[in-house]
């Protein structure tokens, strides 16, 4: 090689090291969620996510009270780089008036298709859908229930924006809810949020790394209906604001955000939501 030829390489070969260390730099790193939101996220092809989950909420008002406990296992897994299916395993614990039972709840069948995604420097646009059964696997005649008795359909479509500052993310989710023991079918929900998110500070990929969302959770339910009637004291709707953080390292994470209500329009004599606690630990390989 001439020494021409050996001058000329050496810039080219440079430019292509740095060209690929501005990349690097301006990536956004792994995928970082919003708590009580769905989000387009999906694992890559091949992996596998492990999410434990402790979940608790509490509701009063009208002379009741109620709250519920669950820990739930959740596993992810991608069929391709832009369609995963999971499961979601709970037990929960109910306290309805003094009146407690704990025990199996309803498992969850999902699959999410991301359909679109845009890379540009520093920044990444994504949307996706996402499609959830629940079955009935929860004691239904147990006081209080465990489970609905029914087999319910969610369908739903997410976006977000993720850069290495800032995301942005919403949703729009409907859940149908079939008849289930005694005649009981619980009303339609209906799930629309928008969540802002920040990294405070700038991280390399291989160092811990924080992000604070903040959501607006806005959920209706229509009136439950038994044996074809409308039940009176059942559906309206509640909106929550949720502050959450999310913090990563590597392979793991860790999640927790809490539910705080905004304001509600309830039918009837009904327990308001108080407050919705989450903790969620994530392994992924």
């Amino acid at each position: 090689m001439t020494g021409a030829t050996v001058s000329a390489a050496v810039p080219r070969r440079a430019a292509a090291l740095l060209a690929i260390g501005l990349i690097a730099a301006t990536s956004p790193a792994a995928a970082h969620g919003p708590i009580f939101s769905a989000s387009p996220h999906t694992p890559f092809k091949g992996a596998v996510e492990i999410e434990l989950d402790y979940n608790r909420e509490k509701a009063s008002g009208a002379g009741k009270s109620e709250s519920e406990r669950e820990v739930a296992l959740e596993i992810e897994y991608g069929i391709t780089a832009d369609w995963e299916v999971g499961v979601e395993l709970p037990h929960v614990k109910k306290d309805e008036d003094g009146r407690g039972k704990a025990g199996i709840g309803d498992v969850v069948l999902g699959t999410k298709y991301r359909f679109l995604r845009h890379d540009s420097p520093g920044a990444q646009t994504t949307a996706g859908l996402l499609f959830k059964v629940k079955l009935p696997s929860g004691d239904d005649d147990s006081d209080p229930r465990l489970g609905t008795g029914s087999t319910d359909f969610t369908g739903g479509l997410t976006g977000g924006y993720e850069s290495r500052r800032w995301y942005a993310f919403a949703d729009a989710i409907y859940r149908l809810n079939t008849e289930g023991g005694g005649g009981l079918e619980k009303g339609d929900r209906q799930f629309l949020d928008l969540v802002g998110g920040v990294r405070p500070v700038l991280t390399g990929y291989l160092e811990p790394d924080t992000v604070l969302f903040l959501e607006l959770n806005w959920e209706n339910a229509n009136r439950d209906r038994r044996n074809g009637a409308a039940v009176a004291d059942t559906g309206g709707w509640e909106m929550f604001v949720s502050p959450g953080i999310f913090w990563t390292y590597r392979q793991h994470a860790v999640r927790t955000g809490v539910q705080i209500p905004l304001a509600r329009n309830l039918n009837g004599a009904q327990a308001g939501t108080d407050y919705r606690l989450t903790l969620q630990f994530e392994y992924h390989f």
